[in-house]
């Protein structure tokens, strides 16, 4: 269990230095929450939580859900769109435990400092990233389909994953995978209209 606990906590981190065992993690926003700046009628952390459900993640009912899923250690990773005051549309990463204030708000308001999407196609399946950069810490959310039946004449058996690669630098830190049924992968469309398109930008996975 112990060797879990800096995976977990780096997905919170966004600083320069990567959490190790026993070590307080730079989570930033857990002891001043970051207000979420979303369309719904109250903007506290206490008000926004009491909107959600495990379906929608971090999202209000009225945020359009990008991607959300429950994490094996019962946090949640969710990244909804936003509109600031003047209707531009962006995407917020939120993670943490519903019910509590959220560890980790990226960007800290709409419209600034915004998500990257890209999207890959596989021989019969394809990976969509939600990718941002807080420090030396990268953070992708991802929803990737792979073909796992090459024979002819015979279904693709696609197998479907989703998750989050934590990187410092170019070194991987952690890539957890969702572990709840209800998982919302990424919405192609909803990435492509609030986050900044840039397939480029994709992170191989295991490079």
């Amino acid at each position: 269990m112990a060797s879990v606990i800096p995976m977990i906590l780096a997905i919170a981190a966004c600083s320069g230095q990567t959490p190790v065992d026993g070590a307080e993690a730079p989570v930033g926003p857990t002891e001043n929450p970051v207000a979420v700046d979303s369309p719904t009628p109250a903007d506290d952390a206490g008000q926004v939580v009491s909107k959600t459900t495990l379906a929608t993640g971090w999202c209000s009912t009225n945020e359009p859900v990008i991607f959300s899923c429950q994490l094996e250690s019962r946090k949640t990773i969710s990244v909804c769109g936003t509109a600031s005051s003047t209707g531009e549309k962006s995407a917020q990463y939120r993670f943490g435990m519903l019910g509590k204030s959220p560890e980790l708000v990226w960007p800290e308001s709409a419209g600034k400092d915004g998500l990257t999407f890209a999207s890959v196609p596989y021989s019969g399946g394809g990976e969509q990233q939600i990718i941002f950069s807080c420090g030396d810490m990268t953070y992708a959310v991802y929803s990737r389909m792979v073909r796992t039946n090459f024979k002819v004449n015979e279904p693709n058996y696609p197998e479907m994953t989703d998750g989050i690669m934590v990187l410092k630098g170019n070194e991987m830190v952690s890539d957890l995978v969702c572990a709840d049924p209800d998982v919302v992968p990424v919405d192609y469309y909803l990435a492509a209209e609030y986050a900044n398109q840039l397939d480029e930008a994709f992170i191989t996975p295991g490079e």
